[in-house]
């Protein structure tokens, strides 16, 4: 029984010697036959006398005559090859860790396919193989394995030379995966007949001639991530056992969907695990930017260590690279369908699945987990978390485990060594950390200076916000506890005039939650291209998804308008299909959406319906105005003279304008140098209602 090699350089080390002995028998051999100059060194000599010996050469070919000096490397050759070649196999059947041995068989390799593997690479070990490549090519301009030399040493009988092309075309494994590469022999690209072509092996080859453990190629690091070995997730059994029976199937496409942070590539690396497989996570947007002949490339070379690692090759995040419609796949992922042997999966983030036709589709949706299992992923992320703190934390966050580990990640690095393990407020601020930014490419958050004391506002409101902060903290309580159903979220239209105390109010709710509050930014949202404004919309929900912050709307009716029953152009179908995403999303959000109009009447009501509360500002009332005048007026800078019920009286302003109309008499008296009287808060507002085309200062200013 032949002995398994110990190692990768002991192995090594007799390929390279049976290439030599193959080179040599070969000099050998073309010397006794006359068909290589002994005298001519590296250097071919073309004499009339030389081309003879070609002529006789080939004469001698069909006689099968040889010399018995090349006879006896040759015996020496086949005899050392045997050898090898049971230590080989023996070393295979062993499993010892050595990556060439562990190509050969991943690709399935021939014999002769394996040879031309070896005589392209052994270069890279012996530079002085070049020098005999050289002279046996009579070609002084030999780099390293042409065809030439490849007909000669693997390819060297007429029967096998027919493969010689089908093992070097485009689809077959050593080109399909690079493992080889193939260029002209010459810059101008003259001989570009195969048998001129210089063969040489991959980049990713050579890397493996050290017997390293196998790892990513180190040209693909910017491309791929290579996840293996067991790891620890929380997820529904039905949900694994899933994910691993379609990572079994060689012909289908596992489409794992789910919010960012939910788990996706975890459970994927669960469910590959069950079968002794990693995972190759691809980042698309690497790929798509680049010409299509790159792509391929890269795509080949990605499948070529997917292969190597044994491992499922994943695009993550695959509505990220997909068109602005959603619809099509990049063309490198058909490639890759194409090309693949074996299971692929794919995890989208957003709700918008890509068509896929080339395979069967296996789909799984994650959900949020259940408030005991958050409660749990808390206490394991951070072990010193107390159990009602980690209850608390998980009823506040309807976060994923993702979320839950990169936030305790961040609160122990930020933690000093003196100072005690991350409690519930350091961990608050630190969910805020992961998310929030996320968020603030499509919203600027704002301050909440203000509580309920500050506003000035009726009854009906004042009860309808206690009313919204009481079903936000309860909210999950009830759907989870009671199985009451619904949305699992909270949305709210504030109406009526402007400056009535819409947006306060909202930060006031804010502020009572203990939550930020992002005001959107609509010109972000709102986009001219097909498909943009729905993903910058899923962008913003998914982000505030779980219940971290407020979203606030202002002016929703820009977004959320009647849709039209006469669509007359594609504009208003596509703002047509706007608004009904907008509504289906809006109905599904998890956590508080607020939004603000003084147009209800524009509001679709398809949405109004839809509503969990509908609060209607009224105009405050003379009383309300006196009060908001009495607040707004600071004392220091007012003078005796002011009657705020006078003013309330005379003029109707809605807080908003109460409050310009103070600020641009402070200024005005701070400039005189004098206290804010009522003669000059008297001119500014009728200046305020000339501004705003009123002819007099009768009614309420707009």
């Amino acid at each position: 029984m032949a002995e398994p090699y110990p190692d990768a350089s002991t192995h090594l080390r007799d390929e390279l010697r049976r290439v030599w002995l193959r080179v040599e028998y070969e000099i050998r051999r073309g010397w006794n036959r006359g068909t290589i100059d002994r005298t001519a060194e590296d250097a071919p000599v073309w004499r009339p006398e030389d081309v003879g010996k070609l002529f006789d050469a080939a004469a001698e070919e069909w006689a099968n005559t040889d010399d018995s000096g090349a006879q006896q490397i040759l015996a020496r050759y086949l005899e050392f090859s045997r050898q090898v070649d049971e230590r080989v196999a023996a070393t295979l059947d062993a499993a010892r860790p050595i990556p060439l041995l562990a190509l050969a068989r991943a690709f399935e390799l021939t014999r002769r396919q394996w040879a031309t593997l070896t005589f392209a690479l052994m270069p890279e070990v012996d530079p002085n193989l070049v020098h005999a490549y050289r002279y046996l090519a009579r070609d002084a301009s030999c780099r390293g394995l042409d065809g030439r030399l490849l007909a000669t040493l693997v390819y060297d009988t007429p029967e096998s030379r027919a493969l010689l092309a089908r093992d070097l075309a485009p689809n077959a494994p050593l080109m399909r995966h690079r493992l080889l590469e193939t260029s002209a022999a010459s810059a101008s690209g003259q001989h570009d007949s195969l048998l001129f072509r210089r063969i040489r092996p991959a980049t990713r080859i050579v890397h493996m001639l050290d017997g390293a453990r196998l790892g990513v190629d180190p040209e693909l690091a910017e491309l791929v991530e290579w996840r293996s070995g067991d790891v620890d997730g929380v997820f529904p059994q039905a949900a694994l056992d899933h994910a691993a029976a379609a990572l079994r199937s060689p012909d289908v496409v596992l489409a794992v969907q789910g919010q960012r942070g939910i788990g996706k590539r975890l459970l994927l690396q669960m469910a590959a695990a069950r079968w002794g497989q990693g995972l190759l996570l691809v980042d698309g947007r690497r790929i798509v930017g680049e010409p299509p002949a790159a792509q391929q490339a890269m795509v080949r070379a990605i499948l070529r260590d997917a292969k190597l690692l044994d491992a499922v090759p994943v695009v993550a995040d695959i509505d990220d690279v997909l068109a602005l419609d959603g619809s099509e796949l990049p063309d490198f992922v058909a490639q890759l369908l194409a090309e693949w042997r074996g299971p692929v999966a794919i995890t989208i983030n957003r709700e918008r699945m890509p068509r896929l036709h080339a395979r069967p589709l296996v789909h799984l949706t994650l959900e949020i987990p259940p408030l005991a299992t958050r409660t749990a992923l808390w206490r394991r992320a951070v072990p010193t978390l107390a159990e009602p703190d980690a209850r608390t934390l998980a009823e506040r966050f309807a976060i994923p485990g993702g979320v839950v580990v990169g936030a305790a990640q961040a609160a122990e690095a930020s933690r000093l060594p003196a100072d005690p393990p991350p409690h519930a407020d350091t961990l608050t601020r630190a969910v805020g950390e992961q998310l929030h930014q996320r968020i603030q490419r499509l919203g600027k958050r704002l301050t909440t200076p203000h509580d309920f004391e500050d506003l000035v506002v009726d009854d009906d409101v004042r009860d309808a916000l206690t009313e919204i902060v009481a079903a936000v903290k309860e909210r999950r309580h009830v759907r989870e506890q009671w199985g009451l159903r619904g949305a699992h979220g909270i949305s709210v239209l504030f109406s009526g005039h402007p400056g009535v105390g819409k947006t306060m109010s909202a930060t006031v709710l804010a502020k009572r939650l203990g939550l930020d509050i992002y005001e959107v930014d609509l010109s972000q949202v709102v986009s001219k291209w097909l498909g943009e404004s729905e993903k910058n919309l899923s962008d913003l929900f998914d982000a505030a998804e779980p219940g971290h912050v407020v979203l606030l709307f202002n002016e929703a009716d820009s977004l959320f308008g009647k849709r039209t029953a006469d669509v007359k152009s594609s504009n208003d179908r596509y703002a047509n299909l706007e608004t009904n995403y907008m509504l289906q999303r809006l109905e599904r959000f998890g956590g508080l959406a607020l939004l603000t109009t003084n147009l209800t009447s524009a509001i679709d009501p398809a949405f109004k319906r839809r509503f969990t509360y509908d609060v209607f500002f009224s105009f405050p009332s003379p009383d309300m105005r006196e009060e908001l005048w009495q607040r707004t007026l600071p004392k220091v800078a007012r003078a005796e003279d002011i009657d705020f019920g006078e003013l309330a009286e005379r003029f109707e302003l809605s807080g908003g304008f109460i409050k310009v109309a103070c600020e641009r008499a402070a200024y005005l008296a701070n400039t005189a140098g004098t206290q804010i009287t009522r003669e000059l808060l008297r001119r500014t507002i009728e200046r305020m209602y000339r501004e705003r085309g009123k002819l007099s200062t009768v009614g309420p200013l707009e």
